[in-house]
């Protein structure tokens, strides 16, 4: 039996992850979980699966909790969530969003023997300080996110292929002609066709924001050129890559678009494990792909472009994201102006290499003051 910590229990990943676990209870133990601020659900967690630690991020949430069995050690703030992350454990589940997760993350490293990552900030962000950290502590690092996680499995048979290809719904704003993006509301952007995940990625995933993201993880994990790695539009969201060998042969990894199934196979490899839903070819079941047209886009094309130039300039552009999407969530800018942001900050800043970790954390906090600065003059 594995045990298992979950960072973001009561987020859709962390939900996710915990019926996998529910229904595969011979597998794996969870031995703790972590929340922001959401000690309703954590204690509705904890109540069914009995963790022997718990850290809470926000210390005025964590003062909430009451009655926890005396066998249960809680973690309360960023020190909290420091130690929590210092504790040994077969596998842990990183699905905090943001930025935010990269500190937790390199700390957790030198203590899980495996890593399931739901976080692609860490990588965009700082891949390399990641990636050669967990080499360094032969930590197993597997992606959650359903297109990379679909690209490793490709990958584990067979690693010769010349060129791969991301698949991209689209998001809810696919149907949309330009000229009405600006009216868009909060509801419309959240109402993606597909998927049901979280709201900054389901936001990214209407920019396609979150498509050139995941270019990005294509490029860290797998060593690909950029030049080789493609997107295509499939509205289904059944097929999640596609790779292409030498011979011009296409192999496809194909899903419902649900979680759970790239999530138990981060959890289980190299084993599967029952993953609760399969594909339905007792009814129609049809696949359809079309070009992806840039021209829609415009954001894919400044994430690509500053994945090229290098240094800083996705942690820059993440931070930006990461500051309008909140304003849009917030009903403080329209959806068209986190394009304005994005465009303007690619523009602004100031080009550097990421040296140490601390150039990757000033580099996102100088990035999120600079754009809350200009959208204050939208």
């Amino acid at each position: 039996m594995k045990t298992i910590n979950i960072f973001g229990s009561t987020g859709s990943i962390g939900k996710n992850t915990l019926d996998v676990i529910r229904k595969n209870k011979k597998d794996f133990k969870v031995l703790g979980l972590c929340t922001h601020s959401n000690v309703g659900a954590l204690c509705a967690q904890i109540k069914e699966f009995s963790p022997s630690y718990v850290c809470v991020v926000n210390e005025e949430s964590a003062g909430k909790i009451k009655h926890l069995n005396k066998k249960i050690k809680l973690f309360k703030g960023e020190i909290g969530l420091r130690e929590f992350s210092s504790i040994n454990c077969d596998t842990s589940l990183m699905a905090i969003s943001g930025i935010s997760a990269l500190k937790p993350l390199m700390i957790n490293i030198e203590h899980a023997k495996k890593i399931a990552l739901a976080n692609k900030e860490s990588i965009v962000t700082a891949g390399d300080f990641v990636l050669d950290k967990a080499k360094r502590f032969k930590t197993k690092i597997l992606p959650v996110d359903s297109e990379i996680n679909a690209l490793f499995q490709l990958s584990a048979s067979q690693n010769n292929f010349s060129k791969v290809y991301l698949t991209a719904s689209g998001g809810a704003l696919f149907d949309y002609k330009p000229k009405d993006l600006s009216r868009v509301c909060v509801k419309t952007v959240l109402s993606h066709p597909t998927w049901r995940m979280g709201r900054r990625i389901t936001i990214d995933s209407a920019t396609l924001v979150n498509k050139g993201f995941e270019v990005v993880e294509s490029h860290q994990f797998f060593n690909l050129p950029y030049e080789n790695i493609g997107i295509v539009i499939h509205r289904e969201s059944n097929v999640h890559a596609l790779v292409e060998f030498k011979d011009k042969t296409l192999f496809a990894c194909m899903y419902p678009p649900d979680m759970r199934i790239p999530i138990s196979f981060a959890l289980s490899y190299p084993k599967r494990i029952d993953a609760l839903q399969t594909l339905n070819f007792k009814g129609k079941l049809s696949l359809t792909f079309e070009p992806l047209r840039v021209r829609q886009f415009p954001l894919l094309d400044i994430v690509l472009n500053g994945a090229k130039r290098g240094g800083n300039s996705l942690t820059v552009l993440n931070g930006c994201d990461e500051v309008a999407i909140e304003y849009f969530l917030g009903n403080k800018i329209k959806f068209t102006d986190i394009y304005k942001a994005m465009n303007y900050m690619f523009s602004h800043y100031k080009q550097a290499k990421l040296k140490t970790l601390d150039d990757v954390f000033y580099w996102d906090t100088w990035a999120k003051e600079k754009t809350k600065e200009y959208l204050r003059t939208l």
